[in-house]
C-alpha cells in the first residue's frame, strides 16, 4: 500500500526528499520549504522541522547602515 505522498498545505506531490514536522502527535509533510514555513505561520507553531533533503547554504546577512556621503 503506497504512502501518502501529498503536500499537507498545497497538495501537491511530496517528492524523493519531504519535509516534516511534527505538529499535535502528527507527522506533517510538505513538498517544499515555503510550505512548511507557510503551515508554520498559519498554525503559529515553534517546532523544529525536519528534512531529507541537505539544508540550503545561508550567508550572513548584513544588517549595517550604509553611511550617506554629502
Amino acid at each position: 500500500m503506497k504512502e501518502n505522498c501529498s503536500c499537507d498545505l498545497c497538495g501537491l506531490d511530496v517528492g524523493i526528499k519531504p519535509f516534516y514536522l511534527e505538529s499535535g502527535g502528527k507527522r506533517l509533510q510538505f513538498c517544499c520549504d515555503a510550505c512548511l514555513g507557510i503551515y508554520q505561520m498559519l498554525h503559529e507553531t515553534e517546532q523544529p522541522a525536519t528534512s531529507d533533503a541537505s539544508p540550503p547554504a545561508t550567508g550572513a546577512i548584513n544588517n549595517t547602515k550604509r553611511s550617506q556621503n554629502p
